[in-house]
């Protein structure tokens, strides 16, 4: 049996068990809900490996993706306009695919179910993100975006690998500036007035106080060893996100990123996010059941991670089942042209021939500029498939140009050491 349809037998089963209700709100989550959730991510990245883009189980990776930024985003509380959009259109897109899914049962229901859950969920946050922006009046904007502004550079030295006290002071500076344009603890606007939204500007200023103290925390000797190490681990992965974003968005499966996606997972798992004590909640406890100071710094880089992934799973290309076949040949043949230029060996045209060929076959199956699959459907993955085309008879072209002027100079000596 397909996994797919096993996984999907197995969940009706596990929704028969829990009386046809998945989760709620009320729901405690265990051991079984982990290993659920890891299973529909794998099944959903390899939906999205093969092109399988605008299918439900392709989408409930990017809701669990959009659900730990939210999460991340809850925490901090306030954020500009412009930061939220792209989640909005994200969020409309991925709520057009599961109407359509789940009036056409493409999925059993209790498989929906899961995957509306955590939509939902992601919904409930963003309505909480805006209405924390409606609140702020007009007069108030200016400061509002200085604050954030001070936190997104906040976060910027909080992920770095290496920082020190001396980064924070200038914003510690900056807002103590801001903090001094309060009269009596309020903000007046030019007319002498109290404009709406003091309570989320003072809250966003008390939160940059303690982030930026946080983070100086976090550069003293004595910063917990706890504490240290989580941070080193969340830097490491941070880096390997960079590296995937930078080198290989292009070349990603997004299988790929769940082992990132893992390692951050039981990092969030070590907080203590239901404990019952205000205190504690949500915080990571040391090895005496100590609090440490400088946790900002862990759910920065937490942020960060999350958001890369997400970015990662976005904007990465997928190359559908149709054409994986084609795209395989292709990058055979640009490794194999890459490795023949860096041995920097000249190439003869009979040694380039083969390359030529293969080339030359592969382009012979587009029609009008395209790949078609054997129902003479245009699948996903032409952009890849076509520029790592011309990327090979861009390597191929350079092998040839560096065999000419080099076979001209051979002429030359030849002719001199007979003449």
């Amino acid at each position: 049996m397909p996994l797919r349809l096993e996984t999907e037998d197995e969940i009706k089963r596990l929704s028969d068990l829990r009386g046809g209700v998945l989760l709620t709100e009320d729901t405690q989550l265990n051991r079984t809900d982990d290993v659920l959730d890891e299973v529909c991510q794998m099944l959903s990245l390899c939906f999205l490996s093969l092109g399988k883009t605008r299918e439900s189980p392709a989408v409930y990776s990017q809701v669990v993706a959009i659900k730990h930024c939210f999460d991340r985003l809850d925490e901090f509380g306030i954020y500009a306009e412009e930061f939220l959009e792209p989640y909005e259109k994200k969020l409309k897109d991925i709520e057009q695919i599961i109407t359509i899914d789940e009036r056409n049962k493409a999925l059993p229901e209790a498989v929906m179910q899961i995957l509306k859950y955590k939509f939902l969920q992601c919904k409930k946050i963003y309505a909480r993100l805006l209405s924390a922006i409606h609140e702020v009046s007009p007069e108030l904007l200016p400061i509002r975006n200085r604050l954030l502004r001070i936190r997104r550079q906040l976060i910027i030295i909080a992920c770095k690998s290496d920082f020190k006290a001396d980064d924070i002071l200038p914003f510690q500076e900056e807002l103590r500036e801001i903090d001094g344009q309060r009269v009596d603890g309020k903000f007046i606007a030019e007319d002498g007035s109290i404009p709406a939204g003091q309570a989320v500007i003072v809250g966003l200023l008390d939160q940059d106080y303690s982030f930026a103290h946080d983070l100086i925390i976090a550069t003293q000797p004595d910063f917990s060893p706890a504490l240290q190490s989580l941070r080193e681990r969340l830097v490491e992965i941070k880096q390997h996100l960079e590296r995937l974003e930078l080198t290989h968005k292009w070349t990603l499966r997004q299988t790929d990123l769940f082992s990132y996606q893992h390692q951050l997972h039981d990092i969030v798992k070590m907080r203590h996010d239901d404990d019952p004590d205000p205190e504690r909640r949500g915080k990571f406890v040391d090895e005496h059941g100590q609090i440490p100071e400088g946790q900002t710094v862990l759910n920065f880089l937490l942020h960060k991670c999350y958001r890369m992934i997400l970015i990662l799973l976005i904007e990465s290309v997928p190359v559908s089942e149709a054409l994986t076949p084609i795209y395989n040949q292709l990058t055979s043949v640009r490794q194999c042209l890459i490795a023949v230029k860096e041995i920097g060996a000249p190439c003869s045209p009979e040694e380039l021939y083969p390359y030529q060929m293969k080339l030359a076959s592969i382009d012979q199956l587009r029609k009008d500029g395209k790949f078609y699959d054997d129902r003479g459907h245009i699948p996903e993955g032409q952009a890849l498939c076509v520029s790592t085309l011309e990327e090979c008879y861009h390597i191929l072209d350079e092998l040839r140009e560096e065999e000419e002027p080099k076979s001209e100079t051979d002429i030359k000596s030849e002719a001199k050491a007979t003449s």
